[in-house]
């Protein structure tokens, strides 16, 4: 295989090439034959002159249904953590505060000047 034949094949298959390689390959009038050969080899090999495309993805009842139940889900994982948080928070604090641990008494009355100094 020649480098012609390599510059113009890989030209066909949409390949990366150098464009000046192709142009010096086309310049020639072996080139040139050759593009035509190919490219009507091309034609003889694939079915009715045109490629079949990958079929569509089919679409299930399930695709739109996923933003509705994850925000279904996130909606109960909210109310759930609400609720059980406000459940804890009563048993917690009772209805009675505390006993307190320590308790301060002032002393005496400091009267400050204006701007907070001693």
């Amino acid at each position: 295989m020649t480098n012609t034949h390599s510059v113009i094949s890989a030209f066909l298959d949409d390949e990366p090439f150098d464009a000046l390689e192709l142009g010096q390959a086309l310049s020639d009038p072996e080139g040139r034959d050759l593009l035509i050969d190919l490219i009507a080899l091309r034609h003889l090999v694939q079915p009715d002159g045109s490629m079949t495309a990958a079929a569509p993805a089919t679409r299930t009842w399930r695709g739109p249904l996923r933003p509705l139940l994850a925000t279904a889900a996130m909606l109960v994982a909210l109310a759930g953590g609400y609720f059980i948080g406000e459940r804890r928070t009563d048993s917690v604090n009772a209805a009675n505060p505390p006993a307190p641990t320590r308790v301060v008494q002032a002393s005496e009355w400091q009267v400050l000047t204006i701007g907070g100094g001693r």
